[in-house]
């Protein structure tokens, strides 16, 4: 069987998957290569020898991977420079024209009649080629919608520079990201809050947009009470070096943990946090000790999964950012009870307080229904069990593949 060829622009090197932002490039890329010819191309800094580890990964599963040398780290003098440009800062740093050469040299040589991009800002790789090739069509994957967490930003921010140069980017990177939607076949996101976003600033969006969840490989079955953990303990997995994480922990420590920490104390409740050392756990929270606290840094763990397992609940605490956190489908796969915030039940409409997730916003909610879990083993399975179900139906890759592949063969 010929398949048709897809040239997949992504931000980054996705592998190994171990992030959000990884996980979301790796396996549709994976699941894609059953229905297209895949050409994967991705800025990186990475040395030779882990491209070399990469490149093999993938021609496993028939993918040519194949990276450019670009640096993507903010930098501030870059930053100071943008002030002169059109396109927004992080959107000019991952443009390079020896790249955008080598990537119209792909589409020709390997004939190439799909592009699809898996961020805003590599999209201007995909429509400088369309320039060239006109019978290239292209689509867009929102991992969020970028120019809200630069909005989010300057509203959290108290820098009054940052304040200001947030301002500056926000302005540039709205404008611009409407006029990309414009330009492509279709754009496609992994939130209904996103699309709910993007539809109101963009009026024609009925044909355009539409919304497919993100996958996420099955982990467990089923949930039995032998598997409800005997500690009452909670884990939240994140790098906080990501913006949006570090204000949401900070929120989560300040707002919900510290006003409820003498209960907390008197029962023995600690939290686990994985994916970071002491020092960005310092940073974000500004304490001297977090321990105190019973927080403990379980630091950078081999497999996230086995360490999920051991906790009865899993906390995503969202107050800022886009898009749709891959750590409560990580959490919710692994049958366990998940905590969220009114920000992250809005992102899809399967979501259902108290039925596959747990909402919270306040220091008393947080308590009041972890005490009803805790007396109640037969809801606490309920909602575990639910999660697994929700996961299956809903956040399939292989589902996502398919409707890839006959959306885009639909647009043929």
């Amino acid at each position: 069987m010929n398949k048709s060829k897809l040239l997949y622009l992504a931000p980054q090197n996705p592998y190994p998957p171990i992030d959000g932002g990884k996980i979301g490039i790796y396996y549709p890329a994976v699941y894609l290569a059953r229905y297209f010819d895949v050409t994967l191309v991705f800025p990186t800094f990475e040395s030779k020898e882990k491209l070399k580890y990469t490149e093999e990964h993938f021609r496993k599963y028939g993918i040519e991977a194949l990276p450019f040398r670009k640096n993507t780290t903010n930098d501030v003098i870059p930053l100071m420079f943008n002030f002169f440009k059109k396109e927004p800062f992080k959107w000019d740093k991952y443009y390079d024209k020896e790249a955008q050469t080598m990537i119209n040299s792909i589409v020709q040589k390997r004939d190439i009649k799909y592009i699809l991009v898996s961020a805003p800002h590599m999209a201007k790789y995909a429509l400088q080629a369309k320039e060239k090739f006109k019978d290239l069509r292209l689509f867009l994957r929102e991992h969020n919608v970028e120019y809200k967490l630069v909005e989010q930003f300057k509203l959290f921010t108290k820098n009054p520079i940052f304040k200001f140069i947030a301002y500056w980017q926000l302005k540039k990177s709205k404008k611009m990201e409407i006029k990309y939607w414009r330009n492509f076949e279709k754009v496609i996101f992994i939130s209904d809050s996103d699309l709910q976003i993007a539809s109101e600033e963009y009026s024609n969006s009925k044909d355009k947009f539409m919304v497919l969840y993100d996958g996420f490989e099955q982990i467990l079955k089923e949930v039995n009470k032998e598997d409800i953990p005997k500690n009452p303990n909670f884990i939240y997995t994140a790098n906080l070096k990501t913006i949006q994480n570090r204000i949401s922990f900070e929120w989560l420590i300040n707002k919900i943990w510290i006003p409820n920490f003498d209960f907390i104390r008197k029962n023995n409740i600690k939290l686990f946090v994985t994916g970071n050392n002491d020092e960005e756990i310092l940073k974000s929270i500004r304490t001297k000790n977090f321990q105190d606290l019973n927080i403990i840094n379980l630091g950078f763990v081999d497999n996230v999964n086995d360490e999920i397992f051991k906790y009865k609940y899993v906390l995503s605490p969202t107050i800022i950012g886009s898009g749709l956190r891959l750590k409560i489908l990580n959490g919710m796969a692994c049958g366990k009870t998940v905590f969220t915030t009114p920000l992250d039940l809005q992102t899809c409409n399967v979501f259902k307080d108290m039925e596959n997730i747990v909402r919270f916003e306040t220091p008393e909610d947080f308590i009041q229904k972890f005490l009803i879990l805790e007396k109640n083993d037969d809801l606490y399975i309920k909602i575990c069990s639910n999660a697994l179900k929700t996961i299956k139906k809903y956040f399939s890759w292989d589902k996502y593949a398919e409707i890839m592949f006959n959306l885009i063969s639909v647009e043929n």
